[in-house]
């Protein structure tokens, strides 16, 4: 029929004026006709964008706004720009965004899919649901996305496709009985507009199959083009990207795995590595092994020259026969090389495979932007997954002299650390003697921010630990002779962090808080680093609401940069037991203290156990 299939010069009239007339049912058709897996296929999507690893993202098509809204919730950092040329969808769409928090960094858009109003090379990503077969020439589209993608950026494209195979007899037929028969039907009685549902399945008679996609998206210039079918074959979910501008890669010889048995070997060869992090430390997986925890020292190897490490620690699950091995901030490996990268992870998970855990963990110090190392964890097989550390942070840069580094504070901090010095305010190191004053001031802190702090016996082992290996050193801030301030810094390499630090109302008003830090930092500096890493800040600095937000004003005050790394992700090796871990054990060992009359994870934490 005419108006179910229009000539493809009235195509984009007739398409803007059907939507707009299905608009307000277009959300209950959706999942009456897929039974609710619409939405399970939008979240396929949002994942295959790199989620953590996206700033801008583009929905073309973006109708009521699911799809868009669906990656809002998995990078809720990112801006969505969501597209549409039918007024009455997208209105539905800036609706739904503005009942939603994460609805807040979704972008309605009213503009027309074959024209895109982005600057080239503006996004980091492109998604679209179910919009190609509407478009009046779909390699236009695929022009214009390749165009505003910029370099190593993903498009994910869900869409109706003809059936060609399907793993079930005869379903192809079945499935043309419902699609063109059934759902015409169901859709004139929901939505009153049943022409618009005789053009559905008309449309998709005549849209290329999944295999012809996939082809114009090559001719597109998008390169790593694969599609996967969902719904025995009846919606094909195609991926892509646009190609990054990279030199010829040779083939690397072959990586091997050793064992590394000596604490000094370990930390020298930490250290001289991309990456390397205080918690990969020998020291700091003896810390562990006091918890439970059994460290597990791996150096990777190719032609005989060390080029990544990693400190794995294992651990058996209480009351279970599972183990579970955690990368604690590595590996150290350079992630812009995201071949080694890749093949690092994957030894990783044979090492995991060997000690029979039921998943490996990683939380490398890979910051959002780095798209194609991100890529190489989820090549790898591993999967977002809550992270252990915080995932933000604050960097100072230690390049300069005196002069340059307080040049770059800020102006109020300046200030303060300069009436400290002349009011009498001095800064000395101190000893293991030193760590129940550093404790009290840790519990003052405590008290006043309502952070969780460990116990006293935690700090004089980290600190004996790492201070004897030349990492650690504990610096006082003296108002009147007496510590009224402290922090508990580390070094290895080019890096150093501020660990732990605390300070009572008087190390606050006398400035000492703010002029040991900038005596740490001069130590760090002077002990050849380049970073100051200020461990700890909001995922959105702009969030004043965060816990953290009071002491981001703290740390950046010093003239650092917010930074925020994709967090932690997880290979997992036995799903079955994986889902037990995550969802059943939890709350099956809460049972179980309850019933001893054990306390709580939540009491312990909050006092510190």
């Amino acid at each position: 029929m005419n108006e179910a299939l229009p000539a493809r010069a009235e195509k984009a009239r007739f398409v803007r004026g059907m939507f707009d007339a299905i608009a307000a049912r277009y959300d209950v058709m959706n999942r009456l006709m897929t039974g609710g897996q619409d939405e399970r296929w939008r979240a396929l999507a949002a994942e295959a964008v790199l989620p953590e690893a996206v700033e801008v993202v583009l929905d073309i098509g973006a109708g009521t706004g699911d799809l868009a809204l669906a990656v809002a919730r998995r990078a809720p950092y990112a801006r969505v720009v969501a597209l549409d040329f039918s007024p009455n969808m997208l209105s539905l769409a800036r609706r739904k965004a503005a009942a939603t928090a994460t609805g807040s960094h979704v972008l309605p858009v009213l503009a027309d899919t074959m024209a895109l109003p982005l600057r080239p090379e503006s996004v980091d990503a492109v998604v679209s649901g179910f919009t190609l077969r509407n478009v009046d020439d779909v390699p236009t589209v695929f022009g214009e996305l390749e165009h505003v993608l910029k370099p190593g950026g993903r498009a994910a494209l869900l869409e109706l496709t003809p059936v060609r195979r399907s793993p079930m007899p005869g379903f192809g037929r079945l499935f043309d009985l419902y699609f063109g028969g059934v759902v015409p039907v169901l859709g004139g009685l929901v939505s009153g507009r049943g022409f618009a549902y005789r053009y559905l399945p008309n449309s998709v008679k005549v849209f290329p199959d999944a295999e012809r996609l996939a082809a114009l998206l090559r001719d597109a210039g998008l390169s790593d083009v694969a599609y996967r079918l969902l719904a025995l074959g009846t919606v094909a979910l195609h991926t892509a990207s646009k190609a990054l501008l990279e030199p010829t890669v040779v083939a690397a010889p072959a990586l091997t795995r050793r064992s590394v048995a000596d604490a000094r070997e370990w930390d020298d060869q930490l250290a001289g590595l991309p990456n390397g992090h205080l918690l990969q430390t020998w020291e700091w997986g003896e810390l562990k092994r006091e918890t439970g925890w059994v460290p597990h020292r791996l150096v990777f190897e190719r032609a005989g020259a060390v080029v990544a490490a990693a400190s794995v620690s294992v651990r058996r699950l209480p009351r279970t026969p599972l183990s579970v091995a955690y990368c604690q901030k590595g590996p150290a490996v350079d992630y812009a090389d995201a071949s080694l990268l890749r093949a690092v992870l994957q030894q990783l998970e044979l090492f995991a495979r060997e000690q029979g855990c039921i998943f490996v963990r990683v939380d490398p110090d890979v910051e959002w932007h780095q798209t194609s190392a991100v890529a190489a964890i989820r090549d790898a097989g591993y999967v977002p997954t809550a992270p252990v550390q915080a995932r933000s942070t604050v960097f100072v840069s230690l390049d300069g002299d005196d002069k340059e580094l307080l040049r770059r504070m800020s102006a109020t901090w300046r200030r303060h650390i300069n009436k400290g010095q002349r009011e009498g305010v001095t800064v000395r190191s101190g000893t293991t003697d030193d760590i129940p004053r550093f404790f009290e001031l840790m519990q003052d802190t405590e008290r006043r921010q309502g952070y969780v702090i460990r116990p006293l016996e935690y700090y004089r082992s980290a600190f004996a630990r790492l201070h004897e290996a030349g990492i650690a050193e504990l610096f006082l801030g003296e108002v009147g002779g007496r510590a009224e301030a402290a922090v508990f810094a580390c070094k290895l390499g080019r890096r150093a962090w501020y660990l732990y630090g605390g300070a009572t109302e008087v190390g606050l008003e006398s400035h000492a808080a703010k002029l040991v830090q900038w005596h740490t930092m001069r130590w760090a500096r002077d002990a050849g680093c380049e970073i100051y890493d200020m461990w700890g800040a909001p995922d959105d600095p702009s969030d004043k609401d965060d816990p953290l937000s009071g002491v981001y004003y703290f740390k950046r005050g010093f003239g650092g940069r917010h930074v925020r790394t994709v967090g932690a992700y997880d290979r997992v090796l036995s799903p079955a037991r994986y889902a037990l871990v995550q969802h059943t054990l939890p709350r099956y060992l809460a049972l179980l203290r309850r019933m001893k009359g054990e306390r709580t994870a939540a009491q312990s934490a909050r006092d510190g156990d």
